[in-house]
């Protein structure tokens, strides 16, 4: 049997999951260490404090100045964990409806922009330009031809397939790059929260 986008998608998933479980497992145990000093605080409050008022603007410096950069990411993050949604629907059976494949498309659309307007962001601003590697335009390019295949989808059910495609390369890039965040956010919020949670350091 010929392989399909289908297919490809679950591939690229079980090694993107092998990759993502291995580093998981040296990074966390290399990390881990007793903690001699008695608790000054609660870990579990620190880490509701990592998944909710810490991504408040206010509580990061580099947000607060640069409000309309953090919103643009706010959408640009909001389109893309729509995107691996869809991705994921995409190797079912299940399709949305026409409504909601419309809405979808909208937040496609938006994120593209903005995904295009930061990458034009970094290499025209000299400080960005200066601090920038080839990883931050390939994730960029890559993350922006998946909401692209991901919109074309939307709008032309026809398309999935493309989408598929390059949701599989994203996919499978992801453990190279600065990418990885994305599959390292819920374990490193927990383990950052817990452990300046229990010091006491956490507002």
């Amino acid at each position: 049997m010929a392989p399909t986008p289908t297919s490809g998608v679950l591939l690229a998933a079980i090694i993107v999951a092998v990759a993502a479980l291995g580093r998981a497992r040296h990074r966390i145990g290399s990390a881990r260490t007793w903690l001699f000093a008695p608790p000054r605080g609660r870990a579990a409050a620190g880490v509701r404090y990592a998944f909710t008022t810490a991504f408040l603007p206010w509580a990061k410096e580099s947000a607060s100045g640069h409000l309309p950069s953090y919103l643009a990411g706010l959408l640009y993050h909001a389109g893309i964990f729509a995107m691996l949604a869809c991705l994921v629907v995409s190797v079912t059976p299940a399709r949305p409806a026409r409504p909601v494949a419309i809405a979808l498309a909208a937040l496609f659309a938006a994120a593209l922009a903005v995904g295009l307007a930061l990458l034009a962001k970094r290499r025209l601003d000299p400080t960005l330009r200066a601090i920038s590697v080839p990883d931050d335009v390939v994730s960029n390019l890559l993350v922006d031809a998946a909401l692209g295949g991901a919109l074309w989808a939307a709008l032309a059910p026809a398309a999935l397939p493309a989408f598929q495609l390059a949701g599989a390369v994203l996919l499978l890039y992801a453990p190279l790059g600065k990418l990885r965040h994305m599959l390292f956010l819920l374990t490193s919020r927990r383990l950052w929260g817990s452990y300046y949670g229990r010091r006491g350091v956490l507002p």
